[in-house]
C-alpha cells in the first residue's frame, strides 16, 4: 500500500515579516510524490493562524504515514513546535525535516528533537521518493541505503553520504500548487506567481547558503520548459505577474535571451521581475528583458564600499553596480537593490559610502538587510573567529535584526542610519510618483512608501495600528511589506 504523506509549511515567529510567495519547495515535493502514485496532503500554516491544537487535530484526521516539515533558520523553532503536535497526533508516522537550516545543522536537529526521526539534507525530491517507498514496503531497516539523510539509530547518529544534485531539472513536474489556496497569496488582487528556472549558484558570497542547498554548478531549465510553466501558471492559476525566483536568473546570458524569445513567440506578456547579479547583464540583454515586459530587476548590490564587497567575496565593483543600475533604468526597467549592512568590520564611514551610492544611482527601491550569520555560511564562521557575541535564538535570524554584537556599527547606529535614509527616500513625492504610474510593481513600492510615511506620523500611525488589529498578519514580497488586507486592495 502506498504511503500517505503530509507536508507542512510551518508558521513564522509572530514578530517576523513573512514571505507571501507560494512555497515552491513543498510544491515540488508534493508534485514528485503524486507523480509516483503517493497520496499527499499539505498543511499550510502561513496563510491561516493555526494553533498547535488545531494542527494536531488536522494531522490526526489525516492519519499520515509520513510527516515532512520544511524550515529555514527563522522558522526552525516554530517547525519544532509543529513537529511536537504532529508526533502527538500520529505517533507511528515517520517524521522528516528538510530545508537550509537542518541541512547544515542536521546532527544538532536530530539530537535536540526527540520527535524528529530523519533530516533530509539538500534537494529533497529523490530522497523523499526513496523514503516513501521504504515506508510503503515496510522496509525501514534499509534506511542506511538512502543518500542525503541524517538520523539516530540506537542513540548513534547516522549520516549517510551526500546525495548528488539533480542534473536534469527539466524532468521535475510543475509544483503542486493545487494544494494551496492561491487566492491567499494575492498581492493587490493579482495572482503574483513565483517560478524557479534554475538551481545552483557558482557565486561565493560569504553570507549566502544557496550553494549549500543546491550546489555550486548552475543547472538551468530549458527555455521551452520554462515557458510551458509560465503558460500553465497563466492559464490554470490566473497569474497576473511572475516572479522569477532564481538566485541568478541571467547567469547563462544565452539562455535568458532564449527564454525571452520563447515568451514572445507564445505571447506571454504579463509583467515580471527577476533577481540577478550586476556582472551577468548587458545593455542588449536588459533591452530584451524589457521587450518581454520585465518591469523590475533586483540587483544584489550589497554595499557601496569596495572594501566591503571584497570582504563579502561578492566579485563585483562599485562601478559595475552603478553601471548595471544605469543600464537597467535606461532600458525602462525599474531597479530594486539589496544591501547587506552591519557586516563585521564595516565602519560608519563605509556605511556612509553605501548611502552616498544610493543617492548617486537612485534605484527605484532599496532594501537594507542586516548581516545575518546563517549557520553554514562563511559569515557565521567569521563572526565566531572574531569572538563576537551571537545569539542562537533562531527566531531572531531575520534580516531586519542584528544577532551579533558589532562595536563599530551597533544596532542603534544602523537603525539611525536606516531611518534617516528612508525618511528622505520614502517622501510624499516618491509615493505620488509611484502611485500614479499604476503598474503592478509601482503600486507595491507606493504601498511600502505609504507604510513608512504613516509610521512617521504619530496620529496616522495610531489609527493605522488600531486598524491593523482587525487585519491579517504582515507579509512581504521581496522586501515590500503589506498586510494581507492591503494586498487585496
Amino acid at each position: 500500500m502506498s504511503a500517505h504523506v503530509v507536508l507542512v509549511n510551518p508558521p513564522y515567529p509572530p514578530e517576523a515579516v513573512q514571505s507571501i510567495f507560494l512555497p515552491l519547495g513543498i510544491g515540488y515535493l508534493a508534485a514528485v510524490l503524486e507523480q509516483n502514485g503517493y497520496n499527499v496532503d499539505v498543511v499550510d500554516c502561513q496563510t491561516s493562524s493555526l494553533t498547535q491544537k488545531t494542527i494536531e487535530n488536522k494531522i490526526r484526521s489525516l492519519n499520515p504515514d509520513i510527516i515532512g516539515i520544511t524550515s529555514a533558520t527563522v522558522t526552525y523553532l516554530p517547525a519544532l513546535d509543529v513537529l511536537k503536535s504532529a508526533k502527538a497526533a500520529a505517533p507511528k508516522a515517520l517524521t522528516l525535516m528538510g530545508g537550509p537550516h537542518v541541512t547544515v545543522l542536521d546532527e544538532q536537529a536530530v539530537t535536540e528533537s526527540s520527535e524528529l526521526d530523519i533530516v533530509v539534507r539538500g534537494e529533497g525530491e529523490q530522497t523523499m521518493l526513496e523514503l516513501a517507498k521504504l515506508v510503503s514496503d515496510g522496509n525501514l531497516k534499509n534506511l542506511s541505503q538512502v543518500k542525503g539523510i541524517t538520523y539516530k539509530d540506537n542513540n548513534q547518529i547516522v549520516r549517510t553520504q551526500d546525495r548528488p544534485f539533480i542534473q536534469d531539472i527539466d524532468s521535475l513536474p510543475h509544483p503542486a500548487h493545487h494544494h494551496f489556496d492561491v487566492s491567499m497569496y494575492k498581492l493587490f488582487d493579482v495572482n503574483y506567481m513565483p517560478i524557479i528556472t534554475s538551481r545552483g549558484c557558482p557565486s561565493q558570497c560569504t553570507f549566502c547558503l544557496a550553494s549549500k542547498m543546491c550546489g555550486k554548478t548552475f543547472r538551468g531549465r530549458s527555455p521551452k520548459k520554462v515557458v510551458d510553466e509560465l503558460e500553465w501558471l497563466r492559464d490554470e492559476y490566473g497569474a497576473g505577474a511572475f516572479a522569477f525566483y532564481d538566485d541568478t536568473f541571467t547567469f547563462d546570458l544565452k539562455r535568458a535571451f532564449d527564454i525571452c524569445d520563447e515568451m514572445q513567440k507564445r505571447k506571454i506578456n504579463l509583467p515580471w521581475d527577476c533577481r540577478t547579479r550586476v556582472d551577468r547583464v548587458s545593455k542588449e540583454l536588459l533591452a530584451k528583458l524589457r521587450s518581454t515586459n520585465c518591469q523590475l530587476i533586483h540587483f544584489g548590490v550589497e554595499s557601496g564600499s569596495q572594501e566591503m564587497l571584497k570582504v563579502m567575496r561578492k566579485g563585483t565593483t562599485v562601478e559595475l553596480n552603478a553601471k548595471a543600475i544605469k543600464w537597467a533604468k535606461e532600458a525602462g526597467i525599474s531597479v530594486a537593490v539589496s544591501l547587506v549592512i552591519g557586516y563585521p568590520g564595516e565602519t560608519p564611514e563605509m556605511l556612509q559610502q553605501t548611502i552616498d551610492f544610493l543617492y548617486k544611482t537612485k534605484p527605484d527601491y532599496v532594501y537594507m538587510c542586516e548581516a545575518v550569520p546563517y549557520p553554514g555560511t562563511e559569515l557565521a564562521n567569521y563572526v565566531k573567529e572574531l569572538g563576537l557575541e551571537i545569539t542562537e535564538n533562531w527566531n531572531q535570524y531575520r534580516e531586519e535584526t542584528q544577532v551579533f554584537t558589532n562595536k563599530l556599527l551597533p544596532l542603534e547606529k544602523l537603525e539611525e542610519t536606516k531611518k534617516a535614509f528612508f525618511d528622505n527616500y520614502f517622501s510624499t513625492g516618491y509615493f505620488l510618483n509611484k502611485k500614479f504610474k499604476r503598474d503592478f510593481y509601482s503600486q507595491i513600492m507606493a504601498r511600502a512608501a505609504l507604510n513608512h510615511l504613516v509610521c512617521n506620523n504619530r496620529v496616522l500611525s495610531w489609527g493605522f495600528k488600531k486598524l491593523s488589529k482587525m487585519r491579517r498578519p504582515k507579509k512581504s514580497v521581496g522586501g515590500y511589506s503589506a498586510s494581507k488586507t492591503e494586498q487585496e486592495k
